[in-house]
């Protein structure tokens, strides 16, 4: 049997995509949710009803009513993109989950909102908002509120900040049985597959000399035929 690289390059994300994702669901869904993030002030109403006017205040109190938490441990996935209604009900999550659920509240009462982001944290911007060290313009990203959504080039980016932020998100709450699961499960596959490549050679030498073989004994045998005709 042999194997090609494109099936090689399948195996091994299928492997990647089975130890991270047990469920697949949660990453379409997910995929899904952040092209289009919506706030759902239906599934606020009843949150934004016992929160104060002021969105500073508002802010505070989702802050503090959503205990921040990774996605590895909310819901067992390196990263989720949930919708407000799952944010409420998990009731703690990511900086992506508290945004989607100020946002929603926001819109529940009213207030003028817009969703930011940068290459490491998602947050809600609204009139009255002091900037901080890891919610500012320098840093945005994207951003999506009544004019659609815009793409730029931050201005303040740090490649050693974004790789040290991306390792404590993603890697450093990762539970002990995936990190031996994901690197294992690869080497065994890369294993796997360069002994099928190292065999193929092998294989396709053994074919081409019995071809090869098989050619050589045709013409003989035809001239021994034309010789016996020809005594004849």
């Amino acid at each position: 049997m042999s194997f090609s690289r494109g099936l090689a390059v399948f195996m091994l994300l299928w492997w990647t995509l089975v130890v991270l994702y047990p469920d697949p669901t949660v990453l379409v869904q997910s995929a899904r949710a952040i092209v289009n993030p919506e706030a759902d002030a239906a599934a606020a109403a009843d949150l934004a009803a016992r929160l104060p006017a002021d969105p500073r205040e508002i802010e505070a109190e989702v802050l503090r009513l959503m205990p921040y938490a990774t996605d590895w441990e909310v819901q067992g996935v390196p990263w989720r993109f949930p919708t407000a209604a799952q944010a409420i009900a998990d009731g703690r999550g990511d900086c992506e989950a508290r945004a989607m659920v100020l946002m929603s509240v926001l819109e529940a009462k009213g207030i003028p909102h817009e969703l930011r982001s940068s290459l490491s944290h998602m947050w809600v911007d609204y009139p009255g908002k002091l900037p901080t060290a890891i919610e500012n313009d320098a840093l945005v990203l994207a951003d999506r509120g009544d004019g659609g959504f815009r793409l730029r080039l931050p201005d303040d980016f740090d490649l050693s900040r974004e790789v040290e932020s991306k390792i404590a998100l993603f890697w450093d709450p990762m539970p002990w049985e995936r990190r031996i699961l994901l690197p294992a499960g690869l080497l065994l596959l890369a294993a796997g597959l360069n002994l099928a490549a190292s065999r193929r050679p092998l294989h396709v030498g053994h074919r081409q000399a019995r071809a090869g073989r098989a050619r050589a004994g045709r013409p003989r045998r035809r001239r021994g035929l034309r010789g016996a005709s020809a005594g004849v």
